[in-house]
């Protein structure tokens, strides 16, 4: 939950979640920011372990703003499919929401999408291709997703916020135009 408050045209928030979610990823960000260091300096053959406890953590960072999404619309009147397709595009144009909320979907359901499964569900499959983002298949997806969304940015989930802030925005828009 959030409050509005607008100084004339510039429209501002009072969002807890907000800043909840912020510590939590600076937290997650401290032991990513060493894993990632560790990564680093390994030989290539090396490196597994250590970038599977990187992406482990990347998808809790996920699953934590997949919750942030669904607080800010615990009391907005909006589809949910809608919402996530608003606000900032990633730079090849999907919805940042979208792939945030398929990114922590699959962090939580990959273990129950077993190697001798022969195809997956349709649904199952979309949040795959969704978090994908354009490859045909990843060792590691969720890091390289995070990679895209952080751009040239540094490899932290915190560079995620700037896109939820953006999201926030773009939904209140849309749902104070039918009010």
């Amino acid at each position: 939950m959030f409050l509005v408050f607008s100084d004339g045209e510039q429209v501002k928030f009072a969002d807890a979640e907000f800043s909840y979610l912020k510590e939590l990823l600076d937290s997650i960000d401290v032991t990513l920011a060493r894993t990632n260091a560790q990564i680093i300096k390994l030989d290539v053959w090396d490196r597994g372990t250590l970038c599977d406890k990187g992406e482990y953590f990347i998808g809790v960072g996920f699953c934590a703003m997949q919750q942030y999404l669904f607080n800010t619309l615990r009391d907005v009147e909006i589809d949910p499919g809608l919402a996530r397709e608003l606000g900032p595009k990633s730079k090849k144009g999907d919805a940042v929401a979208k792939l945030i909320h398929s990114a922590a979907n699959y962090w939580k359901h990959e273990p129950e999408w077993h190697y001798w499964l022969s195809e997956l569900q349709a649904r199952s499959q979309k949040t795959v291709d969704t978090i994908l983002h354009g490859r045909d298949s990843a060792d590691h997806p969720l890091s390289d997703l995070l990679a895209d969304l952080c751009g040239e940015n540094e490899f932290l989930l915190v560079n995620c916020l700037p896109y939820l802030s953006e999201w926030r925005l773009a939904v209140w828009e849309k749902v104070s135009k039918n009010l």
